[in-house]
């Protein structure tokens, strides 16, 4: 939480981080039973109950992005719908942290915490030699649940009465080869949980806006329960041309490409936004905005070697007068410790001065969709997390996207027209990043068609999500779906 030329100390307290909202948070399942009745609308009809699952945590504002996009493609195909949304933290008190920014921008959906066992239990991060094995021990019954066909019994209280189960997006279904196998099954496992309660309970569920894999050959056990535990899907929609290649290959049903759900959402101009621009020395237009993260699995000599190249790329387009300073901007906050920005966009921060180029640092917990303003006013941005560009590119921000992980990056820069802007962490050059943002910076047409671009994704989005988002089953007057088989081997709390 540092203090820098933007006059603006971040604010990481709940008032301040959420903007005085406070998400209206339900409690474990089971408390309290009103809110496990189907609502009505004024007329005393039953509302269409949509149930968002797998929602990660709003310090990291790539995923907060896709919540708040989904959510408003719900809000939009299904204006009746009540609609409740559940984290992937444990606890009332850490979800409430977890979604001020979707409570912000989405105060009428309800939140719910993980009623299943997390590697983390709210924590920033896990001790493998305690927190794992008391993770796997938790695990073992809602696992002898879903072998044995029984849906999870905290999904299947928050589903009693839910007409459409959806997956929230993002790069969550995969196995890492960095990591443990069996911690890395233990992840994925955790996540398809509820799609697999849903499935159990004849309720439709819709995978939205995922990147799928990596499946290394090493990891086909991993691969197969995730075809297993995904195969009931009603639809899977994922972001990049490889995605589907991973769909197909585990027999997913309905795959369909379709832009990033971040490009649903819409920047905000806020005073918190305006009171960053007045801060700086010279406008947006002339300003570079670096959105640096630490590599997941790399060494630190790796993250400095790509911090000195944006170093050179930052000094190359001031020598050619494209911009006069840069932004650095701590992205993402967290929740874990891998996740944190703020210590590499502090590094990167004071290269830059070394070198003499004009920087300041900003770690203020802006909103993705706060994000999306500030970004949509810079002149270029250089993005290592991947909704940084997105949010960029909403406004027509010329974009280079370094990609650390899977096909996500390289997916969403082709569907944005800046396939020759995107490079992978391990062999990205300052030359080769300016060669390919230069022509674009300062030029109103790159702007406008970028822009456009985002327009004709959004309009995308939009018109599919009516299809996405319609549940299979039309009769939506029962008041619950029969939970009787789910048993107490799999209590969510063991």
């Amino acid at each position: 939480m540092g203090r820098d030329r933007c006059g603006r100390r971040a604010g990481r307290r709940l008032g301040a981080a959420g903007g005085g909202w406070l998400p209206q948070v339900v409690d474990a399942p089971g408390h309290p039973p009103e809110a496990r009745h189907r609502l009505t609308d004024s007329g005393g009809r039953p509302m269409t109950h949509v149930v968002l699952v797998n929602a990660w945590h709003d310090d990291n504002k790539g995923d907060s992005a896709i919540t708040s996009g989904v959510l408003r493609l719900v809000e939009q195909a299904r204006p009746d719908a009540d609609v409740t949304v559940v984290g992937l933290t444990e606890g009332t008190e850490p979800t409430i942290v977890g979604t001020r920014h979707v409570a912000r921008a989405h105060p009428r959906s309800r939140i719910r915490p993980m009623p299943a066992p997390t590697e983390l239990r709210g924590k920033r991060s896990a001790t493998p030699l305690v927190d794992v094995p008391i993770w796997l021990a938790r695990l073992t019954g809602p696992a002898a649940a879903i072998a044995t066909g029984r849906p999870h019994r905290g999904f299947a209280e928050l589903f009693a009465d839910a007409d459409l189960v959806v997956g929230v997006g993002g790069s969550n279904l995969y196995s890492d080869a960095s990591v443990n196998p069996l911690v890395s099954m233990a992840r994925l496992f955790t996540l398809t949980i509820p799609l697999r309660t849903a499935a159990l309970m004849d309720i439709p569920t819709v995978l939205l806006g995922h990147t799928l894999g990596p499946f290394p050959p090493t990891r086909r056990t991993t691969a197969a329960m995730a075809r297993r535990m995904l195969s009931s899907a009603t639809a899977t929609i994922v972001r990049d041309q490889a995605s589907l290649k991973v769909a197909a290959d585990l027999a997913l049903p309905g795959p369909e490409l379709a832009p990033d759900m971040a490009y649903a959402i819409e920047p905000t101009m806020s005073e918190r936004v305006s009171s960053v621009v007045d801060g700086l020395d010279v406008p947006m237009r002339r300003t570079a905005v670096i959105a640096m993260r630490a590599h997941p699995s790399l060494g630190p000599a790796d993250d400095l070697r790509v911090c000195r190249e944006l170093v050179v790329s930052a000094q190359l387009l001031r020598d050619r007068g494209l911009i006069d300073q840069v932004l650095v901007v701590a992205h993402t906050l967290g929740p874990t410790d891998i996740e944190d920005d703020r210590p590499i966009s502090r590094t990167l921060t004071g290269l830059l001065r070394e070198a003499g180029v004009p920087v300041h640092y900003l770690d203020d917990d802006l909103g993705p969709d706060e994000l999306a303003a500030l970004y949509g006013l810079a002149g270029a941005m250089i993005a290592v997390r991947l909704h940084a560009a997105v949010l960029a590119l909403l406004s027509g921000t010329p974009t280079f996207a370094i990609g650390y992980f899977s096909a996500k990056s390289t997916g969403v820069m082709t569907s944005a027209g800046l396939a020759d802007c995107v490079a992978d962490f391990t062999d990205i050059t300052a030359g080769r990043l300016v060669d390919a943002l230069a022509p674009r910076v300062g030029d109103p047409d790159t702007r406008g068609r970028l822009a456009a671009i985002s327009r004709r994704h959004r309009t995308r989005l939009t018109s599919r999500a009516a299809d996405w988002l319609h549940p299979a089953r039309p009769d939506t007057t029962s008041d619950t779906h029969d939970t009787r088989e789910t048993g107490d081997a799999h209590d969510a709390h063991t």
